[in-house]
């Protein structure tokens, strides 16, 4: 009985490695090879937005990585309604910037908007609003926008 088991280890072991493969392999949407450009002049909203509905149509947990470098964001809406996966997780190892014009965003409500998403976990990261030049506005006493808030979380679940 031992030799029989011994012998047929070997073969259970190939097998094995031969048809084992792991259940969920994780995927990452770097936002630069979507068109980002991380030097805070270039628009790289569509790209982010790009890496959001690649990271909520995969079957896979998803990844979006934004590299070191500053990255030019006007309002994005990270919407999950349609979101497939849950467990999304966004790593940025660089700062998103708002554009320098407040006008741009100013009466906006919110710069950067997650809504109805469940299970997103962020990490890391700077959030530059610049809001310099909104705040010398209201300080001179002139007709100056409200303002945007930086990032707002609408009937969000699990973050």
């Amino acid at each position: 009985m031992k030799m029989v088991l011994l012998s047929c280890c070997p073969v259970i072991t190939i097998l094995l490695a031969f048809f084992y493969q792991p259940l969920a392999t994780a995927v990452t949407y770097n936002v630069v090879n979507l068109g980002a450009k991380p030097d805070g002049k270039t628009d790289s909203t569509k790209s982010f937005l790009s890496a959001w509905d690649a990271a909520c149509a995969s079957a896979n947990p998803p990844a979006i990585y934004v590299p070191p470098g500053r990255y030019l964001l006007h309002k994005a809406n990270f919407y999950g309604e349609q979101c497939k996966n849950t467990a999304i997780t966004i790593r940025i190892d660089g700062t998103l910037v708002a554009p320098s014009d407040y006008r741009a965003i100013g009466n906006g409500g919110s710069w950067l908007i997650f809504e109805k998403v469940s299970g997103v976990s962020i990490f890391g990261g700077t959030l530059d609003g610049q809001g310099t030049g909104l705040w010398a506005c209201k300080a001179s006493g002139k007709a100056c926008p409200t303002g945007a808030t930086v990032c707002t979380l609408y009937y969000c679940e699990s973050l």
